[in-house]
């Protein structure tokens, strides 16, 4: 692991949930300093709750730290968040987020003793700050097809921030093949960097502990599902599975984003908000199979989906529909594209389930610490390339 060196990262708020630019940085502290950059979205605010919730939440963060606010921070690790205005096609307000983002990243950098510090960027709109922060080299982690994003209404300016970036990008890392494919720099190969897991976090629920009291009047099968509940979830094909079904619970636990009257009016259908990370294994513990049931599209298909391997870790059986990423392990998991092949697929785990040793196996080599080695490892072999280029031409 590379040592000693200091980061730029512009990626989702730090600490809003678990995702894979989070789980990799943390790895790189406290050896390395690591200024993270929150940012707002690329899409032009609705009039909705969820949007009104997030312009909230910003509000706060500009305003600094609550009173109460006691999570510490790593070590090695500085926060800070720029003010930003939505409406990014705007010119005007495009050149306002671009000075107050440089300006207050220049101050903390300065305030911190950054030296050519490397920017990382897992967000299209990096692009309008790539080259006015002192870096040393600009990597390109792309986590998502963004101009495909559910609910974007900007996709051709996600597409030109995007190239920009991809232009100005040393190093470019995708999460699925078809990232990989899609995204390049022209002038060194796009890296493969598929998403990790914590294993030893999530193995624990394989192992005997109390029932969460959400879940704990459940008497039959439990069928589970946990993440974010928005429009990649196929509610007609959960609502066949609970018609088919109606002995076995369908448990969706998460931030909801969407409707879900049509599951809801099911007596076997239960959902809870998103509990924190630290608890999710004690709550899959109490699944009899785990499941991804998401629409099959261009978003999904070119997405890695980052509780694939987090269910795969609980030794629970897992069934899901036939994205493009989540072949790569059907050996060891059930994939099923219609209401009878999940029931089936389910139905043949509860009577003999399989022993989770294999699934298991094909996560060796898959934790958020090996993937923070490669990404370390392409960043280092990059800076050197840089070095030597500069040699030359002395």
């Amino acid at each position: 692991m590379m040592h000693g060196k200091d980061f730029i990262v512009f990626s989702d708020d730090w600490g809003r949930h678990p995702f894979s630019c989070q789980h990799i940085l943390r790895h790189f502290m406290p050896g390395n300093r690591v200024l993270w950059v929150n940012t707002i979205g690329m899409r032009l605010p609705r009039l909705s709750l969820y949007d009104a919730r997030r312009a909230v939440e910003k509000l706060y963060a500009w305003m600094g730290p609550s009173p109460g606010e006691t999570r510490p921070l790593p070590e090695g690790l500085r926060v800070i968040a720029p003010v930003m205005l939505p409406f990014a096609p705007l010119a005007p307000v495009r050149e306002f987020n671009r000075r107050s983002v440089v300006g207050d990243v220049r101050r903390a950098a300065a305030a911190w003793g950054l030296r050519d510090p490397i920017l990382l960027a897992t967000l299209p709109n990096a692009a309008d700050y790539v080259g006015r922060c002192g870096e040393s080299l600009v990597v390109y982690y792309c986590v998502d097809e963004f101009a495909v994003w559910p609910g974007m209404n900007l996709p051709e300016m996600v597409r030109s921030l995007e190239a920009d970036l991809l232009r100005s990008a040393d190093l470019v890392v995708g999460v699925s093949d078809a990232l990989v494919a899609r995204k390049g720099n022209g002038r060194s190969p796009t890296h493969l960097l598929t998403h990790g897991v914590d294993f030893a976090h999530f193995r624990t629920a394989y192992d005997s502990q109390p029932v969460p009291p959400f879940l704990a009047d459940l008497t039959g099968p439990v069928i589970g599902f946990y993440g974010l509940i928005d429009t990649h979830l196929d509610v007609e094909l959960l609502a066949g599975l609970l018609d088919a079904r109606p002995d076995w619970t369908v448990v969706l636990i998460g931030v909801k984003r969407i409707p879900l009257d049509a599951l809801e009016r099911r007596p076997n259908f239960r959902w809870l908000p998103a509990v924190p990370y630290a608890d999710l294994p004690r709550h899959a513990a109490r699944f009899d199979a785990a499941i991804i049931p998401y629409r099959v599209n261009e978003h999904t298909c070119t997405a890695n989906p980052l509780k694939l391997r987090e269910y795969m870790a609980t030794g629970k059986p897992v069934v899901t529909t036939p994205m493009t990423e989540v072949l790569r392990f059907r050996d060891v998991i059930h994939v099923a594209s219609t209401v009878g092949g999940f029931v089936e697929a389910i139905a043949a785990e509860l009577a003999a389930p399989t022993p989770p040793d294999a699934r298991w196996a094909v996560l060796a080599g898959e934790t958020w610490e090996d993937k923070a080695q490669a990404l370390s490892g392409w960043m280092e072999a990059t800076l050197a390339e840089r070095l030597a280029a500069r040699r030359e031409v002395a």
